[in-house]
């Protein structure tokens, strides 16, 4: 597994488990940083959203956009944490998360995931996941 991919599964697991309150940019090592500015300048394009809308999700208001959802499945397809289906690839997430927290990542992981299972457009999928981990927990979100 490449350590691209390692530290995007790093950041997706703070953005699902319950660690601490939110953390701020700079609290971020500076390669996983850097990873996500390379996830939003190829997203944020390709998606045709602005910064403002994603602005909104961070605040946690989720508008059922065709911009901030294709933006969402972007960060997801561009991480490899989903397959060509638009499945959660957990073999890449549970090996890595750590066991202080593994109980409540893989819990709401799986909660989340189980709330889009019967969505059939993937950036819809990628919306429902999205919306579901803020509502499990918004003092925990990470969204870039």
């Amino acid at each position: 597994m490449s350590s691209s991919i390692f530290l995007v599964v790093v950041f997706f697991l703070l953005a699902v488990s319950k660690v601490e309150p939110t953390m701020k940019r700079s609290e971020f090592p500076p390669k996983v940083l850097e990873l996500a500015d390379a996830l939003h300048s190829t997203c944020l394009p390709r998606s045709g959203t602005d910064e403002e809308s994603i602005n909104k999700v961070i605040d946690g208001e989720f508008t059922d956009e065709p911009k901030i959802k294709a933006y969402m499945q972007c960060l997801m397809d561009e991480s490899e944490l989903v397959d060509e289906n638009g499945e959660l690839i957990m073999d890449l997430i549970i090996p890595l998360t750590p066991p202080k927290i593994f109980d409540e990542a893989l819990k709401n992981t799986k909660f989340c995931d189980g709330e889009r299972k019967e969505v059939k457009e993937r950036t819809d999928k990628a919306f429902v996941f999205f919306k579901c981990i803020y509502g499990k927990n918004p003092d925990t979100f990470i969204f870039f």
